[in-house]
């Protein structure tokens, strides 16, 4: 059979992925909505809803995005000083919309680097640029999270079934382990990629990693940027105070969002504080499933953490409000940023071919 025939007949296997995610989407929605103790019986209930808590929760939501569009502006801005702080919001929906809508959020960094050399931006800045921003994000998160179960774990575990359980230690850890991986390539460029490269190795010999070499290559240009980029931003002091800060205030604002609901259905007796570690924990669990938004398990760690705060005429409402403002109203609002702009004059080759390498 020729290899035009057998691309023919193959599975598509991207298309059902995405029919499914569509299809899970939808059905959660429909489920939220005409479910019992669904929005619409949440309606007719006569509870009254305070709007103005919902209308800060949307504020809370798109100061998080704001504050995402600041932190890129500080970092692009030492390199290309024409980079404005408009071009840093249309850089930051770009990644919105791209990590909402592929798994594990893998397409938010490639695609706004690709916006960025359209921008006039060489990509070599634009990436470094990400690689700072993901660096002081990865390292306030996980300082959140162990903040958060050092202080309140307690308060919420005798809430959880065995597999949350599980699921939160295994989240709890990962974000650990990132920090630590992330601690060795900034600082001991060489030990991580021998690490990390007999492991490739490793995988190659049992036959579950393909092309070790080049993955080994690559490893290699990604550690160097990351040890790089790590010493580079360390010269600046008082700009890594001042993104670390921005992000730590990001982060809360975004974990507000289920305070704001819950004070919307008129549960005045919430700790805000209890809130924005339930939220912590709910972010770090969902993250761990390769799936869009993580969709399905984002809705169920909401339902478990915050199942002893809302109650069950309201919890599956909760979980609607907050995943539309969150998650779709992020996508469409995102939308019309998401299609990539053209290539400045004047920007060189150079930039285009780095680009492609990243998305690659």
């Amino acid at each position: 059979m020729s290899d035009t025939k057998r691309k023919r007949s193959s599975i598509p296997w991207g298309l059902i992925f995405n029919l499914f995610i569509i299809c899970l989407t939808i059905g959660l929605v429909v489920f939220f909505i005409f479910s019992e103790d669904g929005l619409i019986d949440l309606l007719n209930s006569g509870l009254e809803i305070n709007v103005i808590w919902l209308i800060i929760a949307l504020f809370m939501h798109f100061l998080n995005i704001g504050l995402d569009a600041s932190v890129i502006y500080l970092f692009v801005k030492r390199s290309t000083p024409e980079f404005t702080v408009w071009k840093a919001v249309i850089v930051s929906m770009v990644g919105q919309f791209y990590c909402a809508v592929t798994p594990s959020a893998s397409g938010g960094q490639p695609m706004q680097i690709l916006t960025m050399t359209r921008m006039g931006v060489k990509g070599a800045n634009g990436t470094a640029a990400l690689i700072q921003k993901f660096l002081v994000w990865q390292f306030t998160l996980t300082g959140y999270s162990i903040a958060a179960m050092a202080l309140r774990f307690s308060m919420f575990v005798q809430n959880l079934d065995f597999a949350m359980w599980v699921l939160t230690i295994i989240g709890f850890i990962g974000q650990v382990l990132t920090i630590l991986v992330l601690l060795l390539a900034s600082f001991n460029k060489t030990f991580t990629a021998k690490v990390i490269g007999g492991i490739f190795k490793f995988l190659g010999k049992i036959h579950l990693m393909k092309n070790v070499s080049e993955k080994i290559k690559k490893l290699d240009e990604t550690l160097t940027s990351f040890h790089n980029c790590n010493k580079d931003l360390n010269k600046d002091k008082a700009l890594v105070v001042k993104v670390y800060v921005i992000t730590f205030i990001q982060l809360t604002v975004l974990f507000l969002v289920p305070y704001c609901i819950a004070k919307s259905f008129g549960k005045d007796g919430v700790q805000m504080f209890d809130m924005i570690c339930a939220q912590s924990f709910v972010s770090m669990v969902s993250g761990l499933v390769p799936l869009p938004g993580g969709s399905g398990a984002a809705e169920y760690c909401f339902s478990a953490f915050f199942g002893s705060i809302f109650d069950e005429a309201t919890i599956k409402s909760a979980i609607l409000i907050w995943r539309t403002i969150t998650y779709y109203l992020t996508i469409i609002v995102s939308l019309p940023f998401a299609a990539v702009r053209k290539k400045k004059n004047g920007s060189d080759d150079s930039d285009k071919k780095t680009t492609e390498s990243v998305v690659g």
